[in-house]
Formats: structure tokens, C-alpha cells, sequence
């Protein structure tokens, strides 16, 4: 929990400080008192963040201290020093703390070039947590790090430009003019738009790379995490887009939406922007800095949601307990006339229709039969030749309860070690299993075996040798 909630402040303030450093870059030129107002009060935000990042940057070195020594806090700061000089670690945390001790000391600087400068230093910062997170499992310099690195990027350019927009934009006491939003809100919705198509694409190869199977999207921690992560920010991006289509165009008609977007979100501009008959008039500036401020609250929870990921075992690598109780070799599976202890017969049915009900699932997927009419299975399943000598009980289960007695075999069963087959209990009816069951038992004969080679000369059987000297015969030892 504290990893997490350090972790969490380390993705907030790095990205609050991208986000402030970009959006002042997006500011005009041109002088306005407002503008001029919100650049100083960026730069004292940005500082304020750069200062709580080099203190959790601290807090996280003494974390990852603890969580691998075991120590109390004392011995944890003690060992500081061998840390940074001896681990990997040390080694990317350090270099972190100096690149942001560099961006601190030039982030007053107003020329736009020292906040160019101050932004690469960040950046670069920014390419620590990717080599302290799980994308450097596979190495420093590889793919995984560069592609975890520009999600990092274009996240924060987003998310964190937010934030520090609705810091500026929504103080009460400095409003902004609609002049100033006009020209600042449309360069940061372009900026928000490439970054999203950024994420999209980068997040994706992470969660390729990371989740390790569809499955584990609601199988494991890190993929249930991931899940809330993308819901919320599918959030951000309907809200983002009513702003874009539906109150942007208000505020400069130039920047009005054409083509798909126009049509897509023409619904929501008559939500957003109609009320009632009689309803007061809200300025569309007031409307747009509200928008901004809810977006950057949502974008909050997608920070914790992110600092969540970086300290949960991502799913590739999460192992599960195997269901043992229940597996049966297939030496030892149950044959002929050896019912277990409750087993019911059920009524018989027809073998022809069962033969439909058989093809209608495409069992033979799966199952290999003694059935001509079938083509051979294209994926693994236990073989069915013999299966008839089972009691019908038994088939029953099988096929409404594949877990209660699982074959053990190549692909039959999952990471878990449960049965791979589906079960049918809401897809039969009782009359279609008893028709199921009863063409299953005409297959009573197991499937013949292979023929054995007939021995060839050189494997011929050698002729027994006389007996040496002394010796019985195999005859005469015989009783």
C-alpha cells in the first residue's frame, strides 16, 4: 500500500510537471495580463512539483530498500549509500533525482529555450520509471522500455497538461478572458488528441506484452486493475470529446467539428448546451473550464490506477494453484459397469438425434470418435472410443460438470488445471442430453491398437545356445 501510494505520487507529480512545462510552451506570444498571470503561477506550480517529485523519488528509495532488505526504516536509510553506488537500482534513481535537481534550478528561467531545456531534463527523468518498472524485465535498452516510456510521455502531456489547466483557467480570484481560452484550449485539444492516439497505441502493446492472455483480464489482480484503469479512462475520453464537439465550436466557430465527429457528438451538444425553457444562460467559457476540471479529476483516478499496476504482479508472470483433488490419469479412469457412489442413470434416448446434438456443438472439434461422418480433431480433447463402456451417469457428468472428474492430458486442462471443455448444463435440454448420452454409448469398443511390426531379420529372436558344460538345459531346469 505504501509502495503504491509513493508510486502515485512519483506518476502524479512527473506528470503534473510534463503537463505544466507543455502547456506554458502552448502559450502565445502575444502579451496578455491574464496570460501573464497563469505563466507565473505555472512556473511556481511546476517548481512545486519538481520539489515533491525529488522528495518522493527519496521516499521511493527507502520503499524499494525495505521491501528488499526486510529492514527497519533506520537500517533502510544506513544503507542508502551502498544502494546508489552498487545497485541498479541506486544507479536509475540517482540519475533521476540529478536530471530534476537540473530542471529545479532552470525552471525559473522565463526564455523559451531553458523551458525546452527544463522539459528534456524531465523527459529524461521520465525514463526512469519505465527502467525501475516491469518493462524492464527484458533489459534496459530494449523495446518494451521505449515503448513504456512514450506511454509515460504522451499520458502526462495529457493528463498532466489537464491539470495544470484547470488550476489556471478555474481560478476564481484570475479568471481568464475568452480571448485567452480561444487561444490556448484549441492548441491543448489538438495536443490531447495526438496523445491519446499515442496511448492507445502504446498502451496496447504493454498490455500485449504484460497481461499474458485474454483470460487473466479477469483472472488476476493486475488485469481486474486494468480493467477499472480502461474504463476510466474511456470516462475521460467522452468527456473530452463533448468538449471538443460540443463546447469548443461555441467558444471559436473557426475550430467547429466537420465529418464524422460533427455527426457522432451532435446528440451531446443538444444535452450539454440546451437545458430547459426558461433556464439561465451559462457562459460557454464557464461551461468548458467545468469540463476541464471534472476531466482532470478523472484523470486522478487513472493515476491511482496506474501506481496500482507498477506494484502488482503483472499477469504473465502470476502462477495459479492447480486443482489436484479431482484429476484422474487416464490409466486410471473409470470404466465399464464401475459406477461411483450417487451416480443416476438417466432415461435412454435416441442415438440419431443424439448424433445431431453431438455435430450441432461441434464436439468433434475437440473429441476424436469412431464416427466416419466426423472429421479428425484440430484441437486436443480426450479420445472417445470406448466411452460407452462408462456408466451413463458418469457421461452425464461429464458433459454438465466437466470439473467433477478431470482428465488429465495435453491441453485438456488450463493454468489453473481445470477442465478446458465447456460445460452445456444451460444450452441442453434434458431430452437432447438423453439423446447426447445414448449415441456416447454406442461407442463401447475402444479404438483397436496399432499393429505391431512384424520383427524384421536383423531384429529376429536369437536361437538359445547349448548350455555350457556343467549346465541343465532349459528343459531340465523346468519343474
Amino acid at each position: 500500500m505504501i509502495a503504491a501510494l509513493v508510486r502515485g505520487i512519483v506518476l502524479l507529480s512527473l506528470a503534473s510537471t510534463i503537463g505544466g512545462l507543455i502547456l506554458g510552451l502552448l502559450f502565445p506570444t502575444t502579451a496578455a495580463p491574464d496570460l501573464d498571470v497563469a505563466r507565473a503561477r505555472l512556473r511556481r506550480w511546476v517548481t512545486t512539483c519538481l520539489v515533491i517529485l525529488l522528495v518522493a523519488t527519496w521516499a521511493e528509495l527507502l520503499v524499494r530498500i525495505q521491501a528488499m532488505s526486510d529492514a527497519s526504516l533506520g537500517a533502510s536509510v544506513a544503507a542508502v549509500p551502498s544502494v546508489v553506488m552498487g545497485t541498479h537500482l541506486g544507479w536509475v534513481l540517482a540519475a533521476r533525482a540529478a536530471a530534476l535537481v537540473v530542471a529545479w534550478l532552470l525552471v525559473s528561467e522565463r526564455s523559451q529555450a531553458f523551458q525546452v531545456f527544463v522539459l528534456l531534463a524531465v523527459l529524461g527523468a521520465a525514463s526512469t520509471l519505465s527502467l525501475t518498472g516491469h518493462a524492464a524485465d527484458w533489459g534496459d535498452v530494449t523495446l518494451s522500455v521505449a515503448v513504456d516510456w512514450l506511454h509515460a510521455v504522451a499520458a502526462s502531456a495529457w493528463t498532466g497538461g489537464l491539470i495544470a489547466l484547470a488550476l489556471l483557467a478555474g481560478q476564481r480570484e484570475a479568471p481568464w478572458s475568452r480571448e485567452s481560452l480561444a487561444a490556448v484550449i484549441p492548441r491543448f485539444s489538438r495536443l490531447a488528441g495526438l496523445s491519446l492516439l499515442a496511448v492507445a497505441i502504446t498502451g496496447s502493446y504493454n498490455t500485449w506484452t504484460q497481461l499474458g492472455g485474454f483470460s487473466r483480464l479477469w483472472s488476476t489482480t493486475y488485469g481486474r486493475v486494468l480493467v477499472a484503469k480502461l474504463s476510466i479512462v474511456a470516462v475521460l475520453v467522452c468527456l473530452g470529446a463533448v468538449a471538443r464537439y460540443a463546447l469548443l465550436p461555441r467558444l471559436v466557430p473557426s475550430y467547429a467539428a466537420r465529418g464524422i465527429g460533427a455527426r457522432a457528438f451532435r446528440m451531446a451538444r443538444l444535452v450539454v448546451l440546451r437545458r430547459g425553457h426558461g433556464a439561465p444562460s451559462v457562459p460557454v467559457e464557464s461551461r468548458l473550464v467545468a469540463y476541464v476540471k471534472i476531466e482532470a479529476l478523472v484523470g486522478l483516478a487513472v493515476f491511482a490506477c496506474t501506481a496500482v499496476l507498477g506494484e502488482v504482479t503483472p499477469g504473465r508472470h502470476v502462477t495459479f494453484e492447480r486443482k489436484t483433488t479431482t484429476h484422474v490419469p487416464p490409466a486410471t479412469r473409470p470404466g465399464a459397469g464401475g459406477s461411483r457412489a450417487g451416480t443416476v442413470t438417466p432415461p435412454r434416448g435416441d442415438a440419431e438425434r443424439g448424433r445431431a446434438v453431438f455435430a450441432r456443438l461441434e464436439c468433434a472439434t475437440c473429441h476424436a470418435v469412431p464416427d466416419q461422418s466426423f472429421a479428425p480433431p484440430t484441437r486436443p480433447g480426450p479420445d472417445l472410443a470406448g466411452i460407452g463402456a462408462r456408466h451413463p451417469g458418469e457421461i452425464v457428468e461429464s458433459i454438465m460438470n466437466p470439473n467433477a472428474q478431470i482428465l488429465d492430458g495435453p491441453g485438456y486442462t488450463d493454468e489453473r488445471g481445470l477442465s478446458t471443455m465447456p460445460d452445456y448444463r444451460d444450452r441442453l435440454t434434458v431430452g437432447e442430453l438423453s439423446d447426447l448420452v445414448e449415441y456416447l454409448r454406442s461407442f463401447e469398443r475402444p479404438a483397436a491398437p496399432a499393429p505391431e511390426p512384424a520383427p524384421t531379420k536383423e531384429q529376429a529372436p536369437a536361437k538359445e545356445q547349448p548350455p555350457a558344460s556343467g549346465e541343465p538345459s532349459a528343459t531340465e531346469r523346468q519343474p
